[in-house]
């Protein structure tokens, strides 16, 4: 499986046992003079999807505009004093969250007119135009292989803390270490898999943590970033 991040690379993940139940997600930052800002880019229809399941769209206010071939919805919050922006596009969408109600559309219409937005089947690239002083960074991609585990994948330079010193055991996709955390009676609460190649920093997360199946995702999946 290739497909294309955010930031313009392409994510090359192999191996898996399962398939994934969906499209990547991912989550970036874009930095610039004034500070960062978080966006989200989903498969179309994952914002208002999620909601509903989550029992959180009757809540919402929501007005939708027109806008560089797709749609921007405005999902207002009231109660929580919040707006999440939605930009839809064929394909992908790009969210992101604003402090505060009745925020116009021209606000998010802005920030992302300092982007060149392509939306395609392999993925959604938003790259900061030149003049704007924007930099990507801190990517990070997500899956998820039903019922057997979650797939989170950063590039290796940006998970440099969190790699050990210590030596791991090699592995298909790179050096792997596994990490438990206990309860308080000693029992394994959650389990989980990084494993760190050239490119790429990878966590496995366990759905469960005595799943045959998990050990199987972390000895054959390759995840890498070019």
């Amino acid at each position: 499986m290739k497909v294309r991040a955010p930031n313009g690379q392409n994510l090359t993940v192999d191996g898996t046992p399962q398939p994934f139940i969906g499209g990547w997600a991912y989550l970036i930052w874009a930095h610039g003079p004034t500070g960062g800002m978080r966006f989200q880019v989903t498969p179309a229809g994952s914002a208002e999807l999620v909601s509903k399941q989550m029992g959180d769209w009757s809540r919402y206010t929501v007005r939708e505009a027109q806008w560089n071939g797709g749609r921007i919805m405005s999902l207002q919050d009231s109660e929580s004093g919040g707006t999440n922006m939605v930009w839809v596009g064929p394909h992908n969408e790009i969210s992101t969250f604003f402090s505060g109600t009745g925020v116009p559309f021209e606000a998010f219409m802005d920030i992302l007119a300092k982007f060149d937005i392509q939306d395609t089947p392999e993925g959604l690239t938003m790259l900061p135009r030149a003049g704007s002083g924007l930099a990507l960074g801190n990517l990070l991609a997500v899956n998820t292989i039903d019922q057997v585990c979650n797939v989170q994948v950063k590039p290796v330079a940006e998970a440099s803390e969190a790699i050990p010193r210590s030596a791991g055991k090699r592995m298909r996709g790179g050096s792997m270490w596994r990490v438990d955390e206990h309860d308080a009676t000693g029992a394994v609460q959650t389990r989980s898999a990084l494993m760190v190649n050239d490119t790429t920093a990878t966590t496995v997360v366990a759905a469960r943590p005595d799943d045959a199946r998990f050990i199987g995702v972390v000895e054959s999946i390759s995840c890498r970033l070019s």
